[in-house]
């Protein structure tokens, strides 16, 4: 009776740990801090972010042409160092240079600089964060003609958020006609509120807003339209905006109709232009830097094997 006893105990204990094993090895192939593991189970584990979305795998070209990034309205070095570091960590990119802007104009780097195919990364930052657009528009041009003449850079991607996108359009419609300053070559915009704040369009279709413009124009908007035909016609702009979700059109600071009338502007003059609304509760304004849909559409626009 008691070998009986022992001979069903040894079974059951011997059958749970084989259970426990199993689980042990599924659970291993898919890790909560890689929001793209689902597709790339083989993949390192990217840092966490607050996006839940999942992506799949994205094989990018690797060229000598740098992406400067540059932050919104009061950003600092951690605006952008997450998206940066998913980046790196993915194999689509390499951060290179910092460079930081004093408010003169006068241009200062850290990194280095090594002109490698990898898709290098420059962080732009504004000391003085919390200038008008007009201002960054100029400290943008002081950093391509820094980095022309330190690195002979001829060409360069500018990747913007909210006003940093806002920005990097005033400073292609002031001076992208400019043949002294390095091309750019493409251009993403994160939650820009082109059309600044204004109210008074919220009734106005998407479709009509692309098709005929916003009802409502801010001083912004008619600056933008009046300066368009100095926009680089071969520079293709991809605009992501956010929605999410919870009635007020928008990503609880930019609305979809602000960020959006730029198309108008942007197809009525024949102009290489693309949007991409982002959805769900990790759409918010300062999380569309976080959100791994958000990663994919940049890094594809860029660098996406065609």
């Amino acid at each position: 009776m008691k070998k009986t006893f022992f001979f069903s105990f040894l079974i059951l204990v011997l059958s749970l740990v084989s259970v426990g094993c199993g689980n042990e090895k599924t659970a291993g192939t898919v890790k909560e801090s890689d929001p793209t593991s689902e597709s790339k189970s083989n993949s390192p584990s990217e840092p966490s972010t607050s996006s839940s979305d999942v992506t799949d795998p994205l094989t990018t070209n690797q060229t000598t042409i740098p992406t400067l990034f540059i932050h919104g309205y009061g950003g600092t070095e951690g605006s952008f160092s997450g998206m940066l570091s998913r980046f790196e960590t993915s194999g689509w990119g390499k951060k290179s240079l910092t460079v930081t802007v004093q408010p003169d104009g006068s241009v200062l780097d850290t990194g280095t600089w090594d002109n490698q195919s990898d898709n290098p990364l420059i962080q732009v930052l504004f000391t003085d964060n919390k200038n008008n657009e007009w201002n960054q528009a100029d400290w943008i041009k002081a950093v391509l003609v820094y980095l022309k003449q330190t690195y002979q850079i001829e060409e360069v991607n500018l990747v913007g958020h909210s006003m940093g996108g806002v920005s990097s359009f005033r400073y292609l419609v002031t001076y992208g006609d400019d043949d002294s300053l390095p091309i750019v070559n493409r251009f993403v915009a994160i939650g820009a509120p082109f059309n600044d704040f204004v109210t008074g369009n919220e009734e106005q279709s998407l479709d009509a807003l692309i098709q005929d413009g916003p009802l409502v124009i801010s001083q912004r908007y008619s600056d933008f339209a009046a300066g368009i035909q100095q926009y680089p016609k071969e520079t293709p702009l991809l605009n992501i905006v956010g929605d999410v979700q919870d009635g007020s059109d928008g990503d609880g600071t930019v609305s979809l109709r602000s960020g959006l009338s730029i198309g108008h502007l942007m197809q009525i003059n024949e102009m290489n232009y693309s949007e991409e609304i982002v959805t769900g509760s990790q759409a918010s304004h300062s999380q569309l830097h976080e959100n791994s849909q958000v990663d994919k559409a940049v890094a594809d626009f860029l660098w996406g094997t065609p």
